[in-house]
């Protein structure tokens, strides 16, 4: 092998994993001279041994195909299943195996790259630049994605943490928020519930875009549709209400929201949408209608008419979606609020079978977050709120 130019990508830690020592010592001695770590091994047992006592974990590791006992093909499948091992890219390197069969099972299997050797130091060190970057870039993503994902469920708490429900004996509530995982931003969609008085409010969202700037809105939406609320406004002049906000504070921005004002002893409803899908109401025999509710969204600056009244009877559950869960290009939306209605129809009549029902169907195509609520009236004994 000739001297090579020092590698762009200095201080990784590396193993090399292969049984002929000339080949490891003719490797290890290009990537050394570029500044990178060396660790070797000389099969497949030893090379998992290597793993396991390293600290760090290499960020890369190059292994021949032909190992004597555990190929190379079936070490690169034990490392990805080994859950102590952060993910560590591979180059495949062999002498022998380089027919297009052989590279295509390394990269099927996993492997970042497949080298034929003997190789020259600049095509390695390249490559091994290259996946190193590579790999780097798709842990910044993956990281943002974590962040952003446990952000949203910050700012969205979970049905037993949305502390004025705590202990009402009359709603039984199953919430849910899916992230657009394909992206690292957050997201507008949320969900709202607590009790005023003697009844409860019920509210979906969706702040349109994809950015800090959308979530931040949301979070703003989610504290003034409180603090309306307590002051006793009725549902479509809090949608006015922050209709007003948004065109005075955020003209740039739209929403859409439905909101429900629920006594959870008679069971009457005063609902309110502003450019949102309807709600569903769902009864225990198998029924499921849509309320008949329509409105501009907020931020346009239109008039929100009066609230619809319903009633939700014992044991049947309201339920309310963000477009997320059943928009899909090429398909509309008509047809996708049917199909989400026969789906709800043949699904247990419980909110959280409904939720982790429809989240595991819809949310494997979903392009958009999704934000979701559910909410049954039961019978109780003193239809006590607290």
């Amino acid at each position: 092998m000739t001297e090579a130019a020092p590698s762009a990508s200095p201080m990784a830690t590396i193993l090399i994993v292969d049984d002929h020592e000339p080949n490891r010592l003719a490797v290890g001695s290009v990537l050394r001279r570029a500044g990178y770590h060396v660790l070797e091994a000389g099969s497949s047992p030893e090379a998992l041994a290597v793993l396991h006592a390293a600290d760090p974990v290499p960020e890369l590791a190059i292994v021949d195909v032909r190992l004597p006992g555990v190929s190379g093909f079936e070490l690169a499948r034990l490392m990805a299943a080994e859950p102590t091992f952060p993910r560590i890219p591979i180059v495949h390197v062999s002498a022998e195996a380089n027919d297009p069969g052989d590279r295509i099972r390394g990269l099927e299997g996993g492997a970042s790259a497949y080298l034929a050797s003997p190789v020259a130091p600049e095509e390695l060190l390249a490559t091994v630049d290259t996946v190193l970057l590579a790999e780097r870039e798709a842990s910044i993503v993956r990281d943002e994605r974590s962040f952003a994902f446990d952000l949203q469920h910050a700012f969205l708490p979970r049905a037993e943490k949305l502390a004025a429900l705590q202990g009402m004996e009359c709603v039984d509530l199953a919430v849910g928020y899916v992230p657009a995982m394909e992206r690292a931003q957050l997201g507008g969609d949320f969900y709202a519930a607590f009790a005023v008085e003697r009844r409860v409010l019920l509210a979906v969202g969706d702040v349109a875009g994809h950015s800090l700037a959308a979530a931040t809105v949301m979070v703003e939406l989610r504290h003034v549709l409180r603090a309306y609320a307590l002051e006793g406004h009725e549902p479509h002049r809090i949608l006015q209400l922050m209709d007003r906000l948004l065109v005075h504070f955020h003209f740039e921005v739209t929403a859409t929201m439905c909101l429900v004002v629920l006594d959870v002893h008679s069971g009457a409803m005063e609902v309110a949408n502003a450019g949102h899908l309807p709600p569903l109401v769902v009864s225990p025999d198998g029924q499921a209608r849509y309320l008949p509710v329509h409105g501009p969204l907020l931020g346009v600056n239109l008039h929100h008419k009066a609230a619809t009244t319903a009633r939700l009877e014992h044991d049947q559950v309201l339920l309310m979606v963000t477009d997320g869960l059943i928009e899909r290009p090429r398909i509309d939306l008509a047809v996708s609020l049917e199909e989400l209605r026969r789906r709800v129809a043949r699904t247990p009549c419980a909110p959280h079978a409904l939720r982790d029902a429809l989240l595991q169907h819809y949310s494997r195509e979903t392009e958009d977050d999704i934000a979701l609520l559910a909410a049954r009236r039961l019978h109780t004994p003193s239809g006590r709120v607290p």
